[in-house]
């Protein structure tokens, strides 16, 4: 999934004569605190939030408030991993996207970002979560979907990354199954170490709950 698949049309940006009172009022309206600036097609500039605190007047243009110099953006052809992390990088919640030509695209929310990484991630799809960890060199994907699938199950996702400052990796996996008590059994035999797990659907209600808790934070 690329950036461009997740351009809302619900962001217009702002014009750089317009005045603040529309950057304010829009700020409001779409419950997000930063909205791109474009002129003739190319993105020009940032307005944030927090830097119309002394604006509340709403008097002057937005092309006194903007940031010219520091003005986040993402490739169309961006994976939605590289969105999510310069989100979370940023502190932003709206990226704008351009072509590779520079031509501004439209924008992403952190809401839209958000609702189409559970969806590709499969967060509300009930199974379990097992939690792995092993030496860099011990990973193996073959071996890991061989051992589930010779259970009977599939991975639905899975997530790797390395642990601060050691040559270990633990691997998250999220399997279709809610009890998967025989294959931790075959990860114990080939003496692979199952850190954690989470299985049964009060978990996966709970997962829910939370992501439902977090889109309704930040809609308000």
């Amino acid at each position: 999934m690329h950036a461009t698949d997740l351009i809302t049309s619900d962001i217009p940006p702002l014009h750089p004569q317009d005045d603040v009172g529309r950057a304010l009022d829009w700020l409001e309206e779409f419950k997000v605190g930063h909205l791109p600036v474009v002129d003739a097609g190319r993105l020009v500039g940032i307005v944030r939030e927090q830097d119309l605190a002394d604006r509340q007047d709403g008097r002057g243009t937005v092309s006194s408030v903007m940031d010219q110099v520091e003005v986040p953006f993402i490739r169309g052809g961006q994976h939605i991993y590289d969105v999510m992390r310069l989100f979370t990088e940023r502190g932003l919640t709206v990226v704008p996207v351009l072509d590779e030509m520079g031509n501004y695209l439209g924008a992403i929310t952190e809401h839209e970002a958000l609702k189409r990484l559970a969806s590709i991630t499969n967060i509300h799809e009930r199974g379990s979560i097992v939690v792995l960890e092993m030496n860099q060199v011990d990973y193996s994907l073959h071996q890991i979907a061989r051992i589930v699938e010779g259970n009977d199950a599939r991975i639905l996702s899975v997530y790797s990354h390395t642990l601060p400052e050691t040559n270990r990796l633990e691997v998250t996996l999220k399997i279709n199954r809610e009890d998967v008590s025989d294959i931790l059994q075959s990860f114990e035999r080939y003496e692979i170490m199952v850190k954690t797990t989470y299985q049964g659907s009060r978990f996966h209600d709970d997962l829910r709950g939370r992501y439902e808790e977090l889109m309704r934070f930040i809609n308000l």
